[in-house]
C-alpha cells in the first residue's frame, strides 16, 4: 500500500501562505522563523546583557 498523504518534494504548496520547505543534504527542512526575527532576538539578548552589566 502506498502512502499518498505526503506530496512529492517538488510539489507546490496548496495554500499561498504556507511555508515552503527547502532541501538540505537530501532531506526537507521547514523554515521556522525569518532572518529578521533572529536578528531581533540577538539584539534583545545583547541589550539585556548590556543592561545587566551596567546595573549597579
Amino acid at each position: 500500500m502506498v502512502d499518498v498523504s505526503h506530496a512529492p518534494a517538488g510539489a507546490a504548496p496548496e495554500q499561498a501562505g504556507q511555508a515552503v520547505p527547502f532541501v538540505t543534504a537530501g532531506r526537507p527542512v521547514p523554515r521556522v522563523l525569518p532572518l529578521g526575527a533572529g536578528l531581533v532576538l540577538v539584539g534583545l539578548g545583547l541589550g539585556f546583557l548590556g543592561w545587566r552589566l551596567r546595573r549597579p
